[in-house]
């Protein structure tokens, strides 16, 4: 698999070397020995230092094979560095070298017994690092028999007594060191060919961990101890509406500010639990969970963002199923009966010989009776509709529309603040016009009269700018001047069968509640000094 240009996880790895040089480096390390001894050598001549036993025998033949070495190794980085001709043919050449000037120097320095004759080990050893197995056995061999050579040469033409078991010991030696060489070699590239086809699998584990983060519906964060960031996921960078990665700013807070002092406080406590957070002018509930990735508390941290909005909508698509079915089973068992109480007690109104103190009874049992059957139409309807068909929807056509359709009164009762003129939502509109309904009668039902007028119920089409990134939030606000609602009954303002009133089922603002959720949208209460204001505020928002 190819590696991404740059990895989020691992820093970026550019080698030392390239191939071409790694496979060279093992012959120019090799030419750097033999440069070493043939310099040491050819040092010993020009400083005239007699060093027994290097040359004692022939030191005519031991300068002349010290500088041929010496200028053979010169020529040799030549050819390494122009790579020329090719690495098999100059490795081969070079190990032909090395032994044939070494068994010289050995032999102008009284054969095996000189110890010179060990300084076969470093080529028999590089030519099977050179990964050529067969080959260093054969120049194992070949040292050694022409170490067994020499031997009997010097033995009759300078009348040296046998050494031809050093010579075997030695030859041993080099048999020996080409076997532990090959092994070695052998065994350092099964390392080698698992490590590359780990580090494959590490490569391909790395690209498919960032695909599933990156790919992730949840908002992925990792931070240090103090909050700065380090990576942020492309559902991070959604949420936080940015168009890359290089965009991301310093710190939590920079995005935050609720974010940034939940994670310091979970920081403190790790057993703190945090709770939602709204991002600046936005209706949506933001739930996160932290993790730590080390075993300090200053380790890096990964911080894990829901999104609650569609959990929330499918949680409301399932509540209003369930609903449907519970309604329904109400509707088979509450209605029949209601219908027979209240078809008794019309009849029991018209008997001739009820009083009229009983008439005030059977009044109540009729106004009680539409009553219950006003609650079960109510709950009813919201089950019927339990999928919302999202639309878009031109809010001021949309409005004006509903006024000229359903409600018949006159206009002065209304107020119409459209800013700006043509803002759309996506919306339901069947939901859309239950909600607003339901404002709009309340609204109308809790306007004050003032010297035998009402003062115009004011609805207002708008959207919030968030100056951070430019996005805007459509509102809808429904205002009326009359008594505000009491503080006390804040808390419970959407719970259902809630009321105030002794005529109605509390259900309204539940039922357009829940009906904002299925939209991802927010129903809220505003405080004002003059009345009652609820503002719709929407989920879809568009870059200006």
């Amino acid at each position: 698999m190819e590696k991404s240009e740059k990895s989020l996880f691992l820093p970026e790895f550019i080698p030392t070397f390239s191939q071409e040089q790694k496979q060279w480096r093992p012959l120019h390390l090799l030419n750097l020995y033999r440069l070493l001894i043939s310099g040491i050598f050819s040092s010993l001549i020009f400083a005239d230092i007699q060093l027994n036993p290097f040359g004692m025998m022939e030191p005519e033949l031991f300068q002349i094979i010290s500088f041929a070495y010496l200028t053979a190794s010169f020529l040799n980085g030549i050819t390494i560095r122009w790579h020329w001709p090719n690495l098999w043919l100059q490795t081969h050449l070079h190990i032909i070298i090395d032994i044939t000037a070494i068994i010289l120097i050995m032999h102008t320095s009284g054969g095996v017994k000189s110890g010179v004759g060990l300084l076969l080990l470093i080529p028999i050893a590089s030519i099977s690092i050179l990964s050529m197995a067969r080959s260093s056995l054969f120049y194992a061999a070949l040292a050694s028999l022409l170490l067994l050579l020499d031997q009997t040469y010097l033995q009759f033409s300078h009348a040296i007594s046998t050494n031809y078991t050093q010579s075997g010991l030695l030859g041993a030696i080099l048999f020996l060191t080409a076997i532990l060489t090959n092994y070695l070699v052998h065994k350092t590239e099964e390392s080698i060919e698992i490590a590359n086809q780990r580090e494959i699998d590490l490569a391909n584990m790395e690209q498919l961990s960032q695909f599933i983060m990156q790919k992730m519906q949840t908002a992925v964060i990792v931070v240090d101890h103090l909050g700065y960031i380090k990576l942020l996921n492309d559902t991070a960078l959604h949420l936080f509406h940015l168009s890359s990665i290089k965009d991301k700013q310093n710190n939590l807070a920079d995005y935050s500010t609720p974010l940034a002092e939940l994670f310091h406080t979970w920081n403190e406590d790790p057993n703190f639990q945090a709770g939602t957070f709204r991002l600046d002018n936005s209706s949506t509930e933001l739930l996160p969970r932290f993790a730590l990735l080390g075993d300090t508390t200053h380790s890096d941290a990964v911080i894990f963002i829901e999104d609650n909005a569609e959990l929330a909508q499918q949680a409301q698509q399932l509540k209003l199923a369930s609903l449907g079915s519970l309604t329904a089973s109400i509707a088979h068992e509450l209605r029949n009966p209601l219908a027979a109480i209240r078809h008794a007690g019309e009849l029991l109104n018209e008997s001739p010989a009820l009083e009229k103190t009983d008439k005030r009874l059977t009044e109540i049992i009729e106004k009680q009776s539409i009553r219950v059957n006003d609650i079960i139409t109510t709950v009813l309807d919201l089950s019927r509709r339990n999928q919302a068909e999202l639309e878009k929807i031109n809010l001021s056509v949309w409005i004006t529309d509903f006024f000229k359709e359903y409600i018949h009164l006159p206009q002065e009762r209304f107020q119409l603040k459209f800013e700006p003129e043509n803002l759309e939502v996506c919306f339901d509109p069947q939901h859309l016009y239950q909600i607003f309904n339901n404002l709009i009668q309340n609204a109308l039902r809790h306007t004050i009269e003032h010297n035998e007028k009402f003062q115009a119920i004011i609805i207002t089409v708008g959207k919030r700018i968030r100056t951070r990134d430019a996005t805007s939030i459509p509102y809808l606000q429904v205002m009326n001047y009359g008594d505000p609602i009491a503080k006390e009954h804040l808390s419970r303002l959407f719970e259902p069968f809630f009321t105030t009133e002794t005529s109605g089922t509390g259900l309204g603002l539940y039922i357009a509640q829940e009906l904002a959720k299925c939209n991802s949208a927010r129903l809220e209460y505003i405080e004002h000094k003059d009345g009652a204001c609820f503002q719709l505020n929407f989920a879809h928002f568009e870059k200006n």
